[in-house]
C-alpha cells in the first residue's frame, strides 16, 4: 500500500511540476496612458516673429524624454522603430534650445523573452536622436559619459527581476508603460537659434 501511494504521489508531483513550468507570469498589459508634455510658447515680436538667441548646447546635457508607447518584452522585435518624447524644455542661457513634446527617436536594440527557470525578459532600447527648436538634428546617448569605440553609450536597458516561487516557474516579461521616465543626454556639442522666452 504505501508502495502504491509513493508511486501515485510522485506521479502528482510530476503533474505539479509539468503545470507549474508550462504557466508562465502575468502576462504585461499596458495599464496607463502617457500625460503628454506641454509645447512652450516662445516670445514673439512685433511683427509675430519668435524672437531667437544663438546659444551653445554642451556635450551631455542632460534632460527627461519619456516613453509614448507600450513596449513588452514578449512582443518587441530588435530594429523596431520606438517613440519617445522630451519631458522638458532643455533650457540654456535662459533660452528654449530644445522644447517638450519634441520627438525622441530611439530604436529596440535587444530583447530577450522570459524563460525558464524563473529568467525574465528585459529590453534594451537605443536612444538615437531629438531635434532642436531650430530644426538642427541633436544626437543623443543614455550616460553621461562615454568613450570613443563605445556603443552601448546609447542602450538603456529594462530587466525585471523576480524570485521565483519553483525552479522550473517560467520568468515574466518586462514592460515600458507608456510615460516611462528616460534619463538622456547629448552626444554632442551644437550651436542652436534657441527660442526667448
Amino acid at each position: 500500500m504505501a508502495k502504491f501511494r509513493s508511486k501515485y504521489l510522485a506521479l502528482f508531483l510530476l503533474l505539479v511540476t509539468t503545470i507549474i513550468s508550462a504557466c508562465g507570469g502575468p502576462q504585461p498589459i499596458q495599464t496607463v496612458s502617457p500625460v503628454r508634455a506641454v509645447p512652450p510658447q516662445p516670445a514673439r515680436d512685433a511683427s509675430g516673429s519668435i524672437v531667437t538667441a544663438s546659444v551653445t548646447v554642451p556635450e551631455a546635457t542632460e534632460f527627461v524624454a519619456q516613453t509614448l508607447e507600450f513596449l513588452t518584452s514578449q512582443t518587441a522585435t530588435v530594429g523596431e522603430q520606438i517613440k519617445l518624447e522630451v519631458d522638458n524644455n532643455v533650457i540654456i542661457d535662459g533660452a528654449i534650445a530644445i522644447a517638450a513634446g519634441t520627438l525622441v527617436k530611439g530604436t529596440i536594440a535587444s530583447v530577450a523573452k522570459a524563460g525558464r527557470m524563473g529568467k525574465s525578459g528585459n529590453i534594451s532600447i537605443r536612444i538615437e536622436t531629438t531635434e532642436a527648436v531650430d530644426g538642427q538634428r541633436v544626437r543623443l546617448r543614455s550616460t553621461k559619459t562615454q568613450t570613443e569605440g563605445d556603443h552601448t553609450g546609447s542602450m538603456i536597458a529594462l530587466t525585471l527581476i523576480v524570485s521565483p516561487l519553483f525552479l522550473l516557474r517560467r520568468g515574466n516579461d518586462v514592460a515600458y508603460q507608456p510615460g516611462t521616465k528616460v534619463t538622456v543626454f547629448t552626444d554632442e556639442k551644437i550651436t542652436v537659434n534657441a527660442w526667448k522666452r
